[in-house]
C-alpha cells in the first residue's frame, strides 16, 4: 500500500514499503512575508519539523517550495533527490543548510531509491530552473509536476496520479497599474491560459487522477489582502475553475484534497481518505490574526535608508555580471521608493547618476518599490524575482509590452548561468519545417519547443506561455515584443530554384538566411 499525505500547496509526504519521501514542504511566510499557504496547514507542521525521512525532494528555490525554516529542522542524513541545474543555486543552498547526501539528477534521469521505488527527474530545460518528479512505486506512477513547465513532448505517459498547478504564481498582471476593465481582461486571459496549459498536461500524460495543487496562495498582510479576491486576480480557488476542468478533461478523476487528507493507493488506484480532525479556521481574518507575528516581521525595525549612489551602482554591477545579456539591452527604467526616484539607463552603465537623472525619454518600465524591499535587494537578502512575487512592488510599462531581456536581467541576474542560457536560446540556429513554413525551433521567450505549437488563422501560439506570432511576418502579436524567425517554405524553395537555374549558389547550411 502507498499512503500519500497532502501537506498543502505542492507539499506531499509519501509512505511506501516502510520508507518515506518528503516533497516540497511549505509552512511559513514567503517572499518578504507576503505569501502564505492556503488553506492554513500549520497544524501539520509537527508531522514534518524535526522528523527523519528517508528521501527529500525540493523542486526549486522559490520559497513556497524551499522553506528554509522547515528544512533546518530535518535530519541532515536524509537523501536529497536534487535537480541538477546549470547555476547550482539549489545545490548550494541545500549544502549551506547541512545536507550532504545529494543525488543529482538531470533531465529525464532516473534513480533507484530502494526496492520497488524509482524517481525520474523532469526539468524545465529552458533558462528557467524548475523541476518535476515522477515516483514509480511498485508500478504506481505519481507525477508531482507542481508548477514546472517541462516541454510537453518530454513528459511521461500513463500517469496514475498527477499533481499540478491550476492557480497563478506570478505577479502579472495584478502588480501592474491597469485600469479596472483592462486588468480584468488581462486577468481572465492569464487564468484561461493557465487552465489551457493544465488541460494539455493532463492529456499529454494520460492522467487517470488529478490533484489540484501548487496554489492558490493567500495574503495575510492587510496591505496586500486585495490579492485574495478570487475573481479579479490570477489566484482562483479550485471551485472557481472545476467546471471548466471537468468539461475539458471528463475522463480524469479529481481528488479534491485539503491539507491533512490522504490518497491511499491500493490495487493501483488512489482513493481519498479525509482528515479526521478539526482544521483551523482559514478565513482571512482569523488566519491573519493567528499568523500576525509572521506577516508583521516585514515591518520590524526602523525604516531603512538608501544612499543616492547605491541604486546606480547596483545596476552597474548587475550589468557587469551579465555582460552577454546586458549588451542586448538598451532601456530607460525608473526605480521609485516613497522618497526618491532613480532613472537608470541600461546599456549605458558607464553614465553617472546626474546624467541618468536627466534622461530625456520617459521610462519604459517604472517599478515602485517599498524602501524595505529595495534595501533587502541591495543587500543581497532578496532577489528581484522574490520581490516581484511578494506583490509589494507596483509596475508600469510604456509601451505595454513584456521585455523578456530586461525582466530576465532582474529575475536571473544573480545567476549569470541563466542569463547566458537566455541569450543562447535567443540566438539558437535550430530550425523546423511545418505548415509550409521554416522557423526557429525554440520559442524566443522561454525556450519551449515549437514543433507542436498551435497554428490557427495564420497565427502560431506557443504552448507554454501562449505568446503569439504572425506566420507571415514573424511579428509578435501577443505576449511580448520578440520576433520569431520564420519564412515561407515555398518562397525559399522558389528562390533557391531560381538561383540554381541562373547558375548562382543557393543558401547552404553555412550561409546566413536574411532573417537570421
Amino acid at each position: 500500500m502507498t499512503d500519500i499525505l497532502y501537506l498543502g500547496h505542492a507539499g506531499f509526504l509519501v509512505a511506501h514499503n516502510g520508507r518515506s519521501v518528503l516533497l516540497d514542504p511549505w509552512f511559513h511566510s514567503a517572499f518578504a512575508d507576503a505569501w502564505f499557504p492556503y488553506p492554513d496547514n500549520q497544524f501539520l507542521l509537527p508531522q514534518v519539523a524535526g522528523r527523519r525521512f528517508d528521501f527529500l525532494y525540493i523542486s526549486h528555490t522559490h520559497e513556497d517550495h524551499f522553506d528554509a525554516k522547515v528544512l533546518q529542522t530535518l535530519d541532515r542524513a536524509v537523501t536529497v533527490v536534487c535537480p541538477q541545474y546549470r547555476s547550482r543555486r539549489l545545490q548550494r543552498q541545500l549544502e549551506r543548510l547541512g545536507f550532504k547526501n545529494l543525488v543529482l539528477l538531470g533531465h529525464k534521469q532516473t534513480a533507484e531509491l530502494y526496492s520497488g521505488a524509482r524517481a525520474t527527474m523532469f526539468l524545465d530545460v529552458s533558462h528557467k530552473e524548475d523541476s518535476a518528479l515522477l515516483l514509480e512505486l511498485d508500478g504506481f506512477r505519481f507525477l508531482n509536476l507542481n508548477d514546472c513547465n517541462t516541454r510537453l513532448d518530454d513528459l511521461p505517459r500513463e500517469v496514475d496520479l498527477l499533481s499540478a498547478q491550476f492557480s497563478g504564481a506570478m505577479w502579472y498582471p495584478n502588480c501592474y497599474d491597469y485600469p479596472p476593465q483592462e486588468m480584468q481582461r488581462k486577468t481572465d486571459k492569464v487564468r484561461s491560459d493557465l487552465m489551457a496549459s493544465l488541460f494539455r498536461k493532463c492529456q499529454q500524460v494520460h492522467a487517470r487522477t488529478y490533484i489540484p495543487s501548487a496554489g492558490p496562495v493567500c495574503f495575510l498582510d492587510p496591505a496586500l489582502q486585495e490579492f485574495n479576491d478570487r475573481k479579479t486576480t490570477i489566484f482562483p480557488h479550485w471551485e472557481d475553475v472545476a467546471a471548466d476542468f471537468h468539461a475539458a478533461c471528463p475522463q480524469v478523476n479529481v481528488l479534491r484534497m485539503q491539507p491533512g487528507d490522504r490518497a491511499i493507493v491500493e490495487n493501483g488506484a488512489p482513493s481519498l481518505q479525509k482528515f479526521g480532525g478539526v482544521r483551523p479556521d482559514s478565513s482571512i481574518d482569523a488566519y491573519s490574526a493567528r499568523r500576525e507575528n509572521q506577516w508583521q516581521s516585514y515591518y520590524a525595525g526602523a525604516e531603512p535608508t538608501i544612499r543616492i549612489e547605491e541604486v546606480p551602482a547596483y545596476f552597474t554591477a548587475l550589468e557587469k555580471r551579465n555582460r552577454v545579456l546586458a549588451a542586448a539591452i538598451s532601456k530607460h527604467v525608473q526605480i521609485a521608493t516613497q522618497s526618491h526616484a532613480w532613472n537608470i539607463e541600461l546599456g549605458n552603465s558607464g553614465r553617472d547618476a546626474s546624467e541618468a537623472a536627466a534622461a530625456p525619454s520617459p521610462p519604459a518600465y517604472t517599478l515602485h518599490v517599498p524602501t524595505r524591499v529595495l534595501r533587502q535587494i541591495l543587500d543581497g537578502q532578496l532577489g528581484w524575482e522574490e520581490a516581484l512575487l511578494s506583490m509589494r512592488i507596483r509596475l508600469h510599462r510604456d509601451p505595454d509590452v513584456f521585455d523578456s531581456r530586461f525582466m530576465g536581467l532582474l529575475r536571473y541576474g544573480n545567476e549569470p548561468a541563466q542569463t547566458i542560457e537566455m541569450m543562447k536560446e535567443a540566438r539558437s540556429q535550430e530550425w523546423i519545417e511545418r505548415d509550409g513554413y521554416r522557423m526557429q525551433r525554440y520559442c524566443p521567450h522561454a525556450g519551449e519547443d515549437l514543433t507542436g505549437a498551435t497554428v490557427c488563422d495564420g497565427v502560431l501560439e506557443c504552448p507554454r506561455h501562449h505568446w503569439k506570432w504572425n506566420m507571415e511576418t514573424g511579428e509578435c502579436v501577443g505576449g511580448g515584443a520578440i520576433a520569431l524567425r520564420i519564412e515561407r517554405l515555398t518562397a525559399k524553395r522558389d528562390h533557391k530554384s531560381r538561383l540554381e537555374s541562373a547558375g548562382e549558389p543557393s543558401l547552404t547550411a553555412e550561409s546566413k538566411s536574411p532573417l537570421e
